[in-house]
């Protein structure tokens, strides 16, 4: 079963204080698409029944995002986007600053229009040792991007009793979730992550597989599947 939708990342930009200019620190994630998105994006292509998107909002909240989400674990600040379309390569692009001092402590971010939330993701919540330097405003550049994706099968276990599944994947991978119970999975930075980790995944471009650790542990591979695992590349 092939899937046309959208996927959503993000860009957290901070600026520095250094010897040399332009120095800066910035990490880029992967989020969920929430139902409401889903439907905002499709209502959108025919008719004006949602208005357009207008916010960027930050919190605190540290649960893993569903499909089902209304609104940010605990939002705390939140900032009118300037948009911008790219036809060239089909995606959407939004921009706005937030202070230093608001993204202090946050560890979630989503998009709304004046009603709904349309993405939402976690992240390692940024302290003090993280916004340390900093100077200026901080950065949020927020993408989303047609996309296709499938629901997978074929998972095999990676080690023994470890709840650590993969798949090959050619393409790049840009977003998990289990269609049944609508988690999103967290992107990590390495295969490692995954034994400490439940509902992430990682992705290898030099082996190309996708490797993930499900919600909850699975006592056969036929647990895996029927999970139904979607897999978004672009």
């Amino acid at each position: 079963m092939i899937r046309f939708g959208v996927t959503g990342k993000y860009t957290i930009t901070i600026p520095l204080q250094g010897m040399f200019l332009n120095e800066k620190i910035s990490f880029t994630n992967h989020n969920l698409i929430t139902m409401f998105g889903e439907s905002f994006f499709l209502n959108r292509w025919i008719n004006d029944v949602f208005n357009p998107i207008e916010y960027i909002a930050i919190g605190n909240g540290t649960n893993t995002p569903q499909k089902t989400d209304l609104s940010l674990g605990n939002e705390t600040s939140r900032k009118r986007c300037v948009c911008e379309a790219d036809l060239e390569y089909k995606r959407l692009i939004l921009k706005c600053n937030f202070k230093a001092s608001e993204i202090l402590g946050t560890s979630e971010i989503g998009v709304f229009n004046n009603q709904i939330m349309i993405s939402h993701d976690t992240y390692e919540q940024i302290d003090d040792n993280f916004l340390s330097g900093a100077v200026g405003e901080v950065n949020v550049e927020y993408i989303f991007q047609l996309s296709t994706g499938t629901i997978r099968r074929g998972w095999q276990e990676s080690v023994e009793g470890s709840n650590i599944f993969y798949v090959p994947e050619k393409n790049n991978v840009v977003m998990v979730f289990e269609n049944r119970t609508g988690s999103g999975y967290r992107r990590l930075t390495s295969l490692e992550d995954l034994y400490t980790i439940k509902g992430g995944y990682y992705y290898d471009s030099e082996s190309e597989n996708l490797y993930i650790r499900p919600t909850r542990d699975a006592d056969s591979i036929s647990d895996i599947d029927d999970e139904e695992i979607v897999v978004q590349v672009n």
